[in-house]
């Protein structure tokens, strides 16, 4: 993949920069192929966040 500036794949504008033609859809989904998944992480910090909530004496996030 050639060198693109890496801001331009920024998700919050992305697709009007591949609209404008600043960027391909292919060059967005070679660079998104690259991109670490880091989905897991989130879970694990959603449950340890549920499990300070619940020891602080909080039955949910709600209250």
């Amino acid at each position: 993949m050639s060198q693109v500036d890496e801001t331009l794949f920024d998700v919050r504008y992305v697709e009007r920069f591949i609209a404008e033609g600043r960027v391909t859809r292919e060059q967005y989904d070679a660079w998104l192929a690259t991109v670490e998944d880091c989905a897991k992480q989130g879970e694990e910090s959603a449950v340890r966040m549920q499990a300070v909530w619940f020891r602080s004496g909080l039955q949910s996030h709600d209250e």
